[in-house]
């Protein structure tokens, strides 16, 4: 047995209206452009503004990701809160919607020891059947002594998987060596290292631009995983270079304003995350432009 999912997954973005509320009519939309597209999708997490939102509105989302879906493809759900009782009420609710994955941030804001991180874990595992991975985000959590030996420990007591989001490489493949168990999930967080991820043993990707270019972030994997690792590179530059456009941290306003040159509309960024202005949309027409030809030339 391999690999629970394998493929590129967008970190997918959240729509709200203006009031801030979750958009049902242009979330279903957007699923619609995305589902022909892509290998699974990740909703919920950073790029979802899972943080920013309460538990009725993570479970709607779910549900509908779920309709939308309707089993062709994976679903890894991103059900962490700074709470372990909430994470399990979030988990078994996407138990019931048969989600194919839970994958739970390191519980953040205050500075916990190893033995709070394993019994948070170790209680989600138990809670459910569903296969639970765990979100490594040291940067956003502030929990930077997570080690790959944490990590087998957790997959010895029943994780499933990884999604790392610590931009080293260097971590992820240590995480690769050091976990035992034959069938466990490694995913890497950003697709800036997709290339390298899959040479060193990953067997997919979560993805930001990939709400975007959907298929020019797939066709990394195509290229990696037919072996032709030189225009698998030249792509991987390429996606690089575009990420530089959407600006630094989790940039999730970009995407609301940048997918409107796709032809779909998210909506707004939930405050405090505020939309981009006349002058700072416009200026991305040109670069967006090129990247959909290219993108074309893939189909």
């Amino acid at each position: 047995m391999g690999a629970l999912v394998k493929g590129v997954m967008p970190a997918l973005i959240t729509p709200f209206d203006s009031e801030g509320n979750v958009d049902e009519k242009k979330l279903r939309v957007f699923l619609r452009f995305l589902i022909p597209q892509v290998h699974g999708l990740y909703p919920c997490g950073s790029y979802g503004s899972g943080p920013l939102m309460d538990e009725s509105e993570r479970m709607k989302v779910t549900e509908i990701v779920m309709e939308e879906t309707s089993g062709k493809m994976p679903v890894v759900l991103h059900v962490g809160t700074p709470d372990t009782k909430q994470t399990i009420r979030l988990a078994k609710h996407a138990e019931k919607l048969g989600v194919t994955a839970v994958a739970c941030l390191t519980p953040y804001y205050y500075l916990h020891k190893h033995e709070n991180v394993l019994e948070h874990f170790k209680r989600i595992i138990e809670a459910v059947s569903t296969p639970v991975f765990v979100y490594h985000n040291p940067k956003y959590t502030n929990y930077t002594s997570f080690t790959p030996e944490i990590l087998n420990e957790l997959a010895e007591m029943g994780l499933a998987g990884l999604k790392d989001s610590s931009a080293n490489i260097g971590f992820f493949y240590d995480c690769v060596a050091k976990v035992k168990k034959t069938d466990f999930t490694f995913l890497i967080g950003s697709q800036t290292v997709l290339l390298p991820a899959l040479v060193g043993g990953g067997s997919g990707c979560v993805s930001g631009l990939s709400n975007l270019f959907p298929r020019l972030v797939n066709q990394i994997f195509a290229y990696a995983d037919g072996g032709e690792y030189d225009k698998a590179l030249k792509l991987q530059r390429t996606a690089n270079e575009l990420r530089k456009l959407t600006g630094e941290g989790i940039p999730v306003p970009f995407y609301h304003a940048a997918l409107k040159y796709r032809g779909i509309d998210i909506g707004y960024p939930r405050c405090p995350h505020l939309p981009y202005s006349n002058a700072r949309y416009e200026s991305l027409a040109v670069p967006i432009a090129e990247a959909i030809r290219l993108e074309e030339s893939f189909m």
